[in-house]
């Protein structure tokens, strides 16, 4: 059977190849919002009558494509992907993606679709393998890239720590921070391979741009902004002044990277060595997340002690509601491109405070939309803290200059225009 054909030649037909099943995700695991960024982005081209949209993402079950919200959807099986313990045994004897043993199912679908242009999202999967194997015009968004992201793992917590302390339930499971970084180690190889031969590259920074310039030599540039989540447009942060307690708030994940240690580390010289009323709110992360069980094992502070509140995962609305009730935005990553919690909270208008990592310049201007910081600097954090906290004027300008700044950036029609003239050169040109 063939799906999402169609004849009409003016049409612009476009294969993406995604980490997520997108907006399917609605159809897949119904009350479940777990679209993001991108489902935002292929919501707004699934509206363009002139182009046709196509996705396949890699999924646990063997689903039949479906045609969702104007757009195709391939779910790609992965014979190892079934239940936790059939992903147990794979990620056991190291079988958690065999890249040639899926490179004929990704074919299978590109040579069904016939697309104009193959968008490959990320370096993290094995997508753009395909452009080994297909004449078709291929370009790849770079979200992370590995490569950096390897050197600068173990920046906030040396491995021999994590190595030492890590639980012998992470161990046994697969999850630990050293087995994290063994798989991102063999990612970054695949993902060089993937770059080297790649014509056509989309990113957003300064940052991507450099790295991509050595590992994609022969590559074309384009920028792409990223559309935010659509809860995050809506809303505006209005506060007029700061309480006595100021609420500071951070949305992170489990990777070491990430820099929870510089949160606590920031955390206890605020509370030990100045008078100052503070709470720092935590997403993503609760008390039996490994990070937050390997920093305590480590510097010996239990996050509660030192006025850290662990929230956990939370929907797209709980996330908008706590950072609008918030008084500073802190993103202390070891590593970044333009991560979406920073843009999200600049949209806001939350005074906002960043690691100087990566692609953040790019994102933040110091001194007019924020304050960079050295990452793992937790001095220069609680500094940076005390001085937003202790002047709500430069606080307010801050925060009407970044959200200026992010409106001008995460503008959707903006976005999706630059993104369509970019699939309309590489069309053009054949590049």
């Amino acid at each position: 059977m063939v799906y999402g054909t169609n004849n009409e030649k003016s049409k612009m037909k476009i294969l993406w190849f995604a980490n997520t099943p997108c907006s399917a995700s609605e159809k897949l695991t119904p009350g479940l919002n777990r679209g993001g960024w991108l489902s935002a982005l292929e919501h707004e081209l699934s509206k363009k009558d002139n182009l046709e949209l196509h996705v396949a993402f890699y999924y646990s079950e063997s689903t039949e494509p479906f045609l969702h919200n104007n757009v195709w959807f391939y779910p790609i099986f992965l014979k190892n992907s079934g239940s936790k313990i059939q992903r147990y045994k794979a990620r056991l004897l190291k079988k958690d993606h065999n890249n040639n043993a899926e490179i004929s199912q990704l074919m299978a679908i590109v040579e069904q679709i016939n697309p104009d242009v193959i968008h490959v999202h990320g370096t993290e999967n094995n997508f753009g393998l395909v452009q080994y194997h297909s004449t078709i015009p291929v370009v790849i968004s770079m979200q992370g890239i590995l490569s950096p992201y390897v050197e600068k793992f173990y920046s906030g917590i040396p491995f021999y720590i994590t190595r030492k302390l890590n639980s012998l339930r992470s161990k046994i499971l697969l999850q630990s921070a050293n087995y994290e970084f063994q798989k991102l180690r063999k990612n970054s190889i695949r993902e060089r391979e993937i770059l080297r031969i790649c014509k056509n590259i989309i990113g957003r920074t300064d940052w991507d741009e450099r790295v991509t310039r050595i590992l994609a030599q022969n590559s074309n540039y384009f920028v792409g902004q990223e559309m935010l989540r659509p809860s995050f447009y809506e809303k505006i942060w209005q506060k007029t002044q700061f309480e006595k307690k100021i609420r500071i708030v951070t949305v992170s994940s489990n990777s070491v990277y990430k820099g929870f240690e510089t949160i606590v580390k920031t955390a206890n010289i605020l509370s030990k060595y100045r008078d100052f009323d503070f709470e720092w709110q935590v997403i993503g992360l609760n008390e039996k997340s490994e990070i937050v069980l390997l920093t305590q094992k480590w510097l010996k502070i239990k996050p509660e002690n030192i006025c850290i509140k662990l929230f956990g995962e939370k929907n797209e609305t709980e996330i908008v509601d706590l950072l609008l009730s918030a008084d500073i935005y802190c993103q202390v990553s070891h590593i970044e491109n333009s991560p979406n919690s920073l843009c999200e909270a600049m949209i806001l208008g939350l005074p906002s405070i960043a690691s100087f990592a990566g692609g953040t310049n790019s994102i933040l201007e110091n001194g007019r939309e924020g304050i960079l910081v050295q990452d793992g600097d937790p001095y220069s954090f609680a500094g940076a803290i005390q001085e937003l906290s202790a002047d709500f004027e430069k606080s307010s300008r801050y925060s009407k200059n970044s959200r200026n700044r992010a409106y001008e950036r995460h503008d959707k029609q903006r976005i999706v225009m630059e993104l369509i003239d970019t699939y309309q050169t590489i069309i053009n040109q054949k590049i």
